[in-house]
């Protein structure tokens, strides 16, 4: 605990030196990642179901927690309008999303056209129970909720869907994330988008990024701090970006 000023302190001269360097897309060379910079990741503008989302998340209910499990491991805000900006940018129609948590990161996910496929992936009952019934209220698209064991569920739903156009790895505490991302990736296509929470939450995030960046398959990444994008479109370059986010 006492070490948590420090690290704050370090994380704030990290952003700051990105806010300075990094922003707008600044020394990016890429058309492809410019235009995903300046259009995608530092827009600003509210989109109409942004507001529903945040309303919603006032009403989340605390199951089985004292501390409200619900309130405390829900996206944050910024976090899911990203994610509803790149698969509104996109125009991502198969989504996997691994880890529910309270149910939020999903309707910013899919809330952006109707007739989206979603599958999520939750291992814990009390999670679970708080995403269904964020989906029961406010999803625009049937949501399956898929309760279990991570890898006993991946393989046989990644074999299921007829393509995995984005994947949401929202799993920061798991031990198995590499094993998970080495699988999701063989379904993986030109156009897959997979991103990642909590990139610098804990040391095993932080090697589960290098492994994603090392990848052979992966060709450009985005580096935001707090969360990684991975691209696997053969025609782009093989480099590493770090953004201001």
């Amino acid at each position: 605990m006492p070490m948590l000023p420090r690290k704050n302190s370090i994380r704030k001269s990290i952003l700051l030196y990105r806010r300075i360097l990094r922003r707008k897309g600044h020394g990016v060379h890429s058309p492809f990642v410019y235009s995903l910079i300046t259009k995608v990741i530092e827009e600003r503008c509210p989109y109409y179901s942004f507001s529903g989302i945040e309303l919603l998340r006032k009403r989340l209910p605390a199951q089985k927690n004292p501390d409200g499990i619900a309130a405390h491991e829900a996206i944050r805000p910024k976090h899911g309008a990203l994610l509803f900006r790149l698969a509104n940018y996109f125009g991502s129609q198969n989504i996997l999303q691994i880890g529910a948590s309270a149910g939020l990161s999903t309707l910013y996910l899919t809330s952006y056209a109707q007739g989206v496929k979603c599958i999520t992936l939750e291992k814990s009952p009390e999670r679970a129970s708080v995403a269904r019934w964020v989906y029961e209220k406010a999803a625009r698209t049937p949501i399956d909720l898929r309760v279990g064991d991570y890898q006993d569920l991946l393989l046989p739903t990644l074999e299921g869907m007829s393509k995995v156009d984005f994947v949401f790895f929202n799993t920061r505490m798991e031990s198995s994330n590499v094993d998970m991302f080495n699988l999701c990736v063989r379904y993986a296509h030109t156009d897959t988008i997979f991103v990642f929470e909590g990139i610098k939450a804990n040391q095993p995030m932080r090697n589960l990024w290098k492994t994603v960046c090392a990848h052979p398959d992966v060709t450009v990444t985005l580096d935001l701090y707090s969360m990684g994008i991975a691209f696997f479109n053969r025609k782009l370059h093989k480099r590493d970006y770090k953004v201001y986010f």
